[in-house]
């Protein structure tokens, strides 16, 4: 007897639906009656069946599959000394790491690798097509890959949701145009649903991220992994500030479809990355959780409290950002001892500017009385008519805003047929160059605009709302009893403060943000 072959049968299916022929229980079959021909033929050798791998639903891209790293571990323990496979394509779908195992791991650990559909064995001589099986495998998971990204964006587009759970506080509804099925988001009108508005208006009424998942917290509301199918496993069993960002951030409590906006970084890896928001697909509109006036005044909220000032304790004093020194320029923060606002430069000594102290009670009161009768002087029955003069505005730019999606799609399809003919050797180096600037122009261009556009919508209503609005500004303003964090950002857009040097009396400059 010349050899002793320990034998490992190896066998995998991927993510997708596979035929009855290529099941786990299908596969192991016929290898072991492939094995037990082998043992007929070959008497001169003997083979020992050491033990079965499975790898079930796992992609044929990557190698990191429990079963096949305990067979490269009982390879390495000298268990096993031959693999036996079904294909190629069973072992592995990427060229570039089933090149390395067939033909340098295997070699150095002196392992047969057997493949029986490809009818290759190692034992004999290297078949030069296993390379080329390898090249077609890794082509064929490409393709796949590029089909399915197809697929997604048409639904996207459309504004069918291609997430297999929907948002918290959202439910999937379905429905059919022919044979096409599109997948719609639509609030769930349960707990859900409200604990996103609460999201929402504590923001607005100047809570901080922190603050708010404490809240909820204290509430005993679920966080939305409670939700999940693991969620025994997962540690994350409270509301956190980043859970609370995310619900904040996500265009689709405002009723604006976008998707995309995370995307694998290869076929071959489970790593995501955050895409730009030119990446990401625009399918429509529908109705929110919030109204899109809500969502975009938290937007931009997120920004100015990003760039201007940390929460501490979760406490957001009314005035922090808006209050500049009139002398210096500097910002004027929130002192706890002092209860009320002082000079930041006055803090960092070399004289650069001295306190200019000023208590928030009088801050208070002054600018009730500044702001009502500013109020009276700007909005007058002429403001209100232009305003509502806004609403033709709306359609003709609706309008604009498709016709500039179309010559999008045929930009994006003109960058297609550009590299196909690059491909193809039809054009020049030179002059692809030349029409790719010239294409990649034009999609900025139209993109900018489309953003302008986007933009001026965004900022006018329905006449309804319109009136709505002109009605709540006005009795937020006639009404007030106490100014808060949400009043000042919603009214003010900043307060200078300026002191006379000699009798220390302070006067407010106010710049409101219905000024015009």
């Amino acid at each position: 007897m010349n050899k002793v072959w320990n034998v490992g049968i190896y066998v995998r299916v991927s993510t997708d639906k596979k035929v009855q022929s290529e099941s786990i229980p299908s596969q192991i079959a016929n290898l072991k009656k492939w094995l037990e021909l082998k043992r007929k033929e070959d008497k001169n050798n003997k083979y020992n069946l050491i033990e079965i791998y499975k790898d079930k639903g796992v992609s044929g891209s990557t190698f990191d599959r429990e079963s096949f790293q305990k067979l490269k571990q009982d390879i390495d323990d000298k268990r096993i000394n031959m693999v036996l496979t079904r294909d190629l394509s069973r072992f592995s779908r990427n060229y570039i790491l089933a090149g390395y195992y067939l033909e340098e791991y295997f070699k150095i650990k002196e392992v047969r690798f057997v493949s029986v559909l490809d009818n290759v064995d190692t034992e004999n001589e290297f078949d030069d097509i296993i390379p080329f099986k390898n090249i077609l495998n890794e082509m064929y998971i490409k393709d796949c890959s590029k089909r399915v990204k197809s697929a997604l964006k048409e639904r996207m587009i459309r504004g069918s949701s291609i997430a297999s759970k929907p948002p918290y506080g959202y439910k999937f509804l379905e429905y059919y145009n022919g044979d096409v099925k599109t997948i719609k988001l639509v609030p769930a009108n349960d707990e859900t649903t409200e604990v996103v508005k609460e999201i929402f208006n504590l923001y607005l009424d100047g809570y901080g991220l922190t603050k708010i998942a404490e809240c909820l917290n204290a509430q005993g509301i679920e966080p939305p992994s409670a939700r999940l199918a693991n969620f025994k496993n997962n540690l994350t069993t409270k509301w956190n500030k980043n859970t609370i960002s995310s619900i904040l951030k996500n265009p689709k409590y405002g009723g604006i479809m976008v998707q995309q906006r995370w995307k694998k970084v290869s076929y071959k890896a489970k790593k995501v990355k955050r895409t730009s928001k030119e990446e990401w697909v625009y399918g429509g509109e529908f109705k929110g959780i919030v109204d899109k006036e809500t969502f975009y005044r938290v937007q931009k909220l997120i920004v100015k409290r990003g760039k201007n000032y940390r929460y501490k304790n979760g406490i957001v004093h009314p005035f922090s950002t808006v209050l500049k020194c009139n002398e210096c320029g500097g910002k004027m923060t929130y002192r706890i001892n002092y209860k009320g606002y002082k000079c930041t430069n006055s803090q960092r000594g070399g004289g650069i500017c001295t306190a200019h102290s000023i208590k928030e009670e009088f801050l208070d009161q002054l600018i009730q009385i500044k702001l009502r009768e500013s109020f009276y002087n700007k909005f007058n029955r002429e403001n209100y008519y232009k305003k509502i003069d806004k609403v033709n505005l709306r359609s003709n730019l609706y309008r604009e805003l498709m016709l500039i999606e179309k010559q999008l799609m045929k930009l994006e399809k003109s960058l297609e047929e550009l590299y196909k003919d690059k491909v193809n050797g039809i054009i020049t180096e030179k002059n692809f160059k030349k029409l790719l600037d010239k294409i990649q122009n034009n999609q900025s261009k139209m993109e900018n605009k489309k953003n302008k556009i986007a933009e001026v919508i965004n900022k006018n209503s329905n006449t309804d709302e319109i009136k709505k609005l002109y009605k709540y500004e006005i009795d937020k303003v006639l009404n007030v009893e106490e100014i808060d964090r949400s009043f000042v950002e919603y009214f003010i857009e900043k307060i200078v403060v300026i002191e006379n040097k000699i009798s220390r009396e302070k006067a407010l400059k106010i710049y409101f943000k219905f000024k015009k």
